[in-house]
């Protein structure tokens, strides 16, 4: 059917999704149960047979550490290298990347059409872009512009650290100590920003707004929940975590940018900022833009909601583009 494609997935913990890639374009996307090692290969290999070649080029994305062509995929629990991905698809190039490498490469070639702008150009300028994705945890990727191409800087920016911004929040820090003493910097009310900013620190925010009105024991309820809760302003307790969430998100992004400076635009990405676009309000710019000597630089940065389906497989088959023009 094709004699040079490409193939990229988007591994899950749940599912992967591959796609077929023709001329750098998507052409077809599958879904798959991610399973089990064999599993996930079969499922390379049986779309390489339906195809009837072998695809000149794999790039497979996932959550978790890459290292020496293999790549841990924490939520799978599995370990997947390039060379199985080789085997399984008689590949002549395999990589394997982590998920927010393939987030910052989804903005590689981001228009107009695919943003919400929150401030500044109408269209991203092309510059470094920094990718910041509130989902199951909170990630952060940076594509660096120079000598005009992009490359692509791994971080931990999810685990910066994440401190009251007002007094009343004091007592709200020190609950959650409770809730994750690991998760805190030494003996400090300092915490990592993913432990409150994501799928998983939402519950952990809202445990630890509970305790801290006085409440002898926390419930436990998703983020989803949560937040829709506080939308309906239901829940005082759902309100207030949805507040500190976007008012933190919105300073750790601000602060991340004056780091980065991405004169390519700061974008959010991912589930959560699609799904509850009402949370990145004045707020959420507010907290973003208030950097005190350096306010003023902030606010002159563009900032954005990315609203392309399917990131994942975009910087997957972006990266694997720039890969193979190498």
């Amino acid at each position: 059917m094709r004699d040079h494609w490409n193939l990229v997935a988007d591994i899950g913990g749940t599912n992967t999704r591959l796609g077929v890639v023709s001329n750098g374009k998507l052409t077809d996307l599958r879904k798959y149960p991610t399973g089990s090692l064999s599993q996930l290969l079969d499922a390379f290999h049986s779309l390489r047979d339906e195809i009837g070649t072998d695809p000149r080029a794999v790039v497979a994305a996932g959550a978790g550490p890459v290292q020496n062509g293999m790549i841990r995929l924490t939520n799978a629990q599995l370990d997947l290298s390039e060379a199985d991905i080789a085997r399984a698809t008689g590949a002549q190039h395999t990589f394997v990347i982590n998920d927010f490498t393939a987030a910052a490469w989804s903005v590689a070639e981001i228009t107009g059409d695919n943003v919400e702008v929150l401030q500044g150009d109408e269209t991203p300028p092309m510059g470094t872009r920094l990718v910041v994705g509130p989902g199951t945890g909170l990630g952060v990727g940076s594509l660096l512009y120079s000598d005009g191409r992009f490359h692509t800087a791994s971080g931990e920016g999810g685990h910066v650290g994440l401190s009251p911004r007002h007094e009343d929040e004091v007592e709200i820090f020190r609950a959650a100590r409770q809730v994750a003493p690991d998760c805190f910097f030494d003996d400090t009310l300092t915490l990592e920003a993913e432990m409150f900013l994501s799928g998983t620190g939402l519950p952990i925010l809202y445990q630890a707004i509970q305790l801290a009105t006085g409440q002898a024991t926390a419930e436990t309820r998703s983020a989803k929940d949560i937040l829709d809760d506080a939308r309906g302003a239901w829940d005082p307790l759902a309100v207030r975590a949805a507040q500190m969430f976007t008012s933190h998100l919105g300073a750790v992004m601000g602060d991340l940018a004056v780091v980065m400076m991405p004169t390519g635009g700061v974008f959010l990405v991912g589930g959560v900022a699609e799904k509850n676009r009402w949370l990145f309000a004045d707020a959420f710019k507010d907290a973003f833009n208030a950097g005190g000597r350096f306010s003023e630089l902030r606010r002159s940065m563009n900032l954005y909601v990315s609203e392309q389906d399917e990131f994942g497989i975009v910087g997957a088959n972006n990266f694997c583009k720039s890969a193979l023009a190498r």
